[in-house]
């Protein structure tokens, strides 16, 4: 009889994830698991409502569970980035997640909402959201005007939602497929930098010419639409998105005119102005501004130290927190930062960048040289290996090169390979680590514990060198500009060459091509955009602090791009 009474009844004591979560201070709860579901069910299919008086926390996920309510509490969670409630049993939302001001990446597929509460408006900062497959009949979005990436499939919606169509644009893709639409509205143009838009399995007949008004639409996915142009249908099934594309424009179906013929009076040129979208793309680009806001050290910034030993092997080191900073595009992630080693770097031999998951960094961080020997790491991408040491690691990327290379019938090394040599001969490696494991092996890897994920948040940057701390400086300088302009795009003009581009280009032409390049370097922006920077303290070996950086001057902005430096500290 007891026993089925306590088995019933709600746990009393925390579960342990909380009680983890408050005695380490962690940013982030997941729960998920066959044990994880049992418990909720426990407990009226809710979560423990100490969760809810976590108001630290930047993301909570819970997936896979028989959860079937919010609270009204979770107004409570106010500094909360990203919330992960995928594939469990919630048909209604609380109308205090309005309040959610911080929230930026909402996942809510695979439940049974059938309708959203008015207060949803108010998630301003939304830049991510995914409702697919629930029972929405009907969505508006209009008031959210930063988001970038929406999910909408597998619902039951009968027309496209509304989206924010004011100055500056972000929406950039949208998946409606597996509803029951049946015509794409014209107010989809106002989205000026929609790269993919996919609209499979709907009930849509007609492609309008209008459509491809979207001058940035990459891709464009109409499978399993009951469209009546055969020759559409084909190409739909067979080619690719930009065939697709180019047939719209040229064949597509005209809808009838709906506006009534201009007054007698009114000119070409008046009727030019009111049609074409141009010029006031053109004028809301002279207001856009490309900030870079720098924040001083806070409570939750990690504590950083250094050692003798680090200063002795590899002397330079700069480190900030990028807050706020989801990556919606990985890829693009990846290919700024190899192309900055390539470049900016001096292929390793002037800098080395990496990027944490700031959440997965546990506690203080050390920045210290050691014997390979007696280094730990668990490599990017080689979990499958686990913990190595440093000797191991490096001796295998040498053999593993010498492979390749003869494989390849080549003379040089190429991928990561081709940063072995900078270590050789080296009697210590430098390293960084958290309380629990080393993060970062420079200049060959990061650990795989604190990669970069779309549910990251906040991400601690580093650039070290052994070389000189101006490289460093000049290196985090180019990076938080290209994160700057990662979702930006240019309307007019052209980004100005990177600086040593530059610098060769004035030597060769002189003062006047220098004064004619600072002319053709003006650019414009399709929107607005901001990268807030937190300072990151650095502490001697004797625990006295050392130096913070960005300091005033550390970081410079770029006139020419238009991007500014805005210290509020």
């Amino acid at each position: 009889m007891s026993k089925k009474a306590t088995k019933s009844s709600p746990p009393s004591a925390c579960w342990p994830e909380v009680d983890a979560v408050r005695s380490e201070n962690r940013r982030e709860l997941k729960l998920t698991g066959a044990k994880v579901a049992k418990r909720i069910e426990g407990n009226g299919c809710k979560l423990e409502e100490a969760i809810y008086e976590l108001s630290a926390l930047n993301l909570l996920d819970v997936n896979d569970t028989p959860l079937e309510q919010i609270s009204p509490r979770i107004d409570g969670l106010s500094h909360l980035q990203s919330l992960l409630l995928y594939r469990n049993r919630i048909a209604q939302l609380p109308a205090t997640i309005g309040q959610l001001a911080e929230l930026k990446v909402l996942d809510l597929s695979g439940n049974r909402l059938c309708e959203l509460p008015v207060e949803f408006a108010q998630l301003h900062s939304l830049t991510t959201l995914n409702l697919s497959f629930n029972q929405l009949k009907a969505v508006d979005l209009s008031t959210l005007d930063k988001l970038s990436v929406c999910n909408l499939s597998g619902n039951e919606l009968t027309e496209v939602p509304r989206f924010y169509s004011g100055a500056v644009h972000h929406l950039t893709e949208v998946n409606l497929e597996k509803n029951n639409i049946v015509l794409l509205p014209e107010e989809l143009t106002q989205q000026q930098i929609l790269r993919v838009l996919n609209v499979a399995d709907n009930k849509i007949e007609q492609v309008p010419k209008y459509i491809t008004k979207c001058v940035k639409l990459k891709e464009i996915n109409l499978k399993g639409n009951p469209l009546k142009d055969k020759r559409l249908l084909k190409l739909v099934d067979q080619c690719r998105s930009k065939q697709v594309l180019d047939y719209v424009e040229k064949s597509g179906y005209q809808p009838p005119k709906q506006d009534k013929p201009s007054p007698a009076g009114a000119s070409n040129e008046e009727e030019h102005a009111n049609s074409s979208p141009e010029p006031s793309l053109e004028e809301q680009a002279e207001d856009v501004q490309l900030k870079i806001i720098v924040r001083k050290v806070s409570e939750n910034t990690p504590k950083v130290s250094f050692t003798s030993e680090a200063r002795n092997t590899r002397p330079h080191i700069v480190l900030c927190v990028v807050r706020g900073f989801p990556v919606t595009n990985m890829r693009k992630f990846l290919q700024l930062q190899n192309a900055l080693h390539d470049n900016e770097c001096g292929r390793r031999e002037l800098a080395t960048i990496a990027t944490h998951d700031l959440a997965k960094v546990k506690g203080a961080v050390r920045y210290h040289a050691a014997a390979p020997s007696e280094i730990e790491i668990t490599a990017l991408g080689a979990t499958a290996h686990g913990k190595v040491t440093a000797e191991k690691y490096y001796a295998d990327l040498r053999h593993q090169a010498e492979l390749l290379r003869k494989e390849k019938k080549r003379n040089n090394y190429s991928g990561v390979y081709k940063y072995i040599t900078l270590l050789t001969a080296k009697e210590l490696f430098a390293f960084l680590s958290d309380e629990e494991k080393v993060i970062s092996l420079p200049p060959l890897t990061n650990c795989d514990e604190t990669k970069i994920s779309p549910t990251t948040t906040d991400i601690l940057v580093e650039v070290t060198s052994s070389v000189g701390h101006g490289h460093c400086v000049r290196v985090m300088n180019a990076l938080l500009e290209q994160m700057l302009l990662m979702d930006v795009e240019v309307v007019s003009g052209a980004v100005p060459n990177t600086p040593n581009e530059t610098a060769t280009h004035e030597k060769k032409k002189g003062a006047k091509a220098t004064k004619a390049a600072r002319v053709e370097a003006k650019v414009r922006y399709n929107r607005s955009a901001s990268l807030t920077v937190e300072q990151v303290q650095l502490y001697d070996p004797e625990g006295k602090p050392h130096s913070v950086f960005p300091g005033k001057g550390d970081l410079h902005g770029d006139e020419a791009k238009g991007i500014f430096v805005e210290m509020s500290v």
